[in-house]
């Protein structure tokens, strides 16, 4: 969100989704693994914790691996946690 001029909120929502889905993360892990690459997580760089998310920015195109500890230190409320 961004502050606007007059000092009122901006409402745009982002356009963020939450990927969990354990076949599509082994998938990318192999893809990755074959490229002689791995995905770690971004927050904490840990590469013995086993990744349980990607959060995707839609609008920007960007990408967050994170591992099982890092995404539960996410505090989520609202519809995005339901």
């Amino acid at each position: 969100m961004s502050l606007a001029a007059n000092s009122t909120l901006d409402q745009k929502l982002a356009d963020i989704e939450l990927m969990t889905d354990q076949a599509i993360l082994a998938s990318l892990s192999s893809v990755f693994r074959n490229e002689g690459s791995m995905m770690v997580c971004h927050a904490c760089d840990d590469v013995g914790e086993l990744i349980a998310g990607i959060i995707v920015d839609n609008e920007s195109e960007e990408a967050w691996v994170l591992c099982g500890p890092c995404l539960r230190a996410i505090p989520l409320r609202g519809a995005f946690a339901s």
